[in-house]
C-alpha cells in the first residue's frame, strides 16, 4: 500500500470511528485539497484492491479490512502525537505534522512498545481515542462548545487538529480537561466570551463547533 492510500483510509476512518457514515467524495476533496476527479480515481483503485467501498452520490465507506488498518494507523498516529507532547515536550499544535511521518515508518513491534512505554495511553493530546492492542476504543459523545448557553460550565475533552485553533487555545491555556464558563454569546455572530479561573477566553461560533466536550 502507498503512503496515499494510507493516508485516504486514515483520513476516512477518522471520519467515521464515532459515527458510522459514508464520507462524501466532496469532503475529502476539500481536506486534501484534491481534485473531486482525482479523489474519485483514488477511491475506484482502493476499492479494487478491497479497502473501500463508494456509493454513488452518497460517498466512500470502508470494507471490514480498511477498517482494521484505518484503526492501526489512527492508533499508531495519535501514540506517537502523545510521545511528542510527553517525551519532547512540542505543543499540541506542532505535532501532527510530524506525527504522519512516523506513522508511515512503524512497525508493528515499535507500535506495541510505544503503546506499552506510555502507559497504555487511551486519548491522544487532541481527545481523540487510542485503541488497545485488540482494537476496542472508549467511544465518547460529545456536546460542541456552540451547544452551550450562557451560564453553562463546559468542560473541554477534545479539539480537532485546526493548528491555529491549537495554537490560540495553547496561548491561553485551555487544554483537555479545562473548565470554560460561558459568559455571553452574540446572538449576531456566535461568539463565545467564556471564562476560564479568572482570565477570558473568545471563541468564533465555527472554532466553537470543533471544541467537544461536557456540559453542566
Amino acid at each position: 500500500m502507498t503512503k496515499y492510500e494510507e493516508d485516504y483510509i486514515k483520513y476516512i476512518y477518522s471520519k467515521i470511528e464515532l459515527e458510522d457514515r459514508a464520507v462524501k467524495i466532496t469532503e475529502i476533496a476539500g481536506d486534501f485539497m484534491y481534485s473531486k476527479q482525482s479523489v474519485i480515481e483514488m477511491i475506484k483503485k482502493m476499492e479494487v484492491r478491497g479497502y473501500v467501498k463508494y456509493i454513488p452520490y452518497k460517498g466512500v465507506t470502508l470494507t471490514t479490512e480498511g477498517k482494521k488498518f484505518g484503526a492501526r494507523m489512527a492508533r499508531v498516529h495519535r501514540l506517537w502525537e502523545l510521545f511528542l507532547v510527553n517525551e519532547l515536550e512540542m505543543k499540541w499544535h506542532e505535532i501532527d505534522d510530524e506525527a504522519h511521518l512516523l506513522e508511515h515508518a512503524t512497525s508493528e513491534l515499535l507500535e506495541a512498545k510505544l503503546y506499552e512505554y506510555l502507559g497504555r495511553p487511551e486519548f491522544c493530546p487532541h481527545g481523540s481515542p487510542i485503541s488497545d492492542e485488540n482494537g476496542e476504543i472508549q467511544k465518547k459523545r460529545y456536546l460542541t462548545l456552540e451547544q452551550a448557553r450562557v451560564g453553562d460550565t463546559f468542560t473541554v475533552k477534545k479539539v480537532e487538529d485546526e493548528p491555529s485553533l491549537l495554537k490560540y487555545l495553547e496561548g491561553r491555556s485551555v487544554r483537555i480537561g479545562v473548565k470554560i464558563v460561558i459568559q455571553s454569546v452574540l446572538e449576531c455572530d456566535g461568539l463565545i466570551n467564556g471564562r476560564k479561573g479568572k482570565d477570558e477566553v473568545f471563541i468564533s461560533r465555527e472554532s466553537a463547533k470543533l471544541i467537544y466536550g461536557i456540559i453542566s
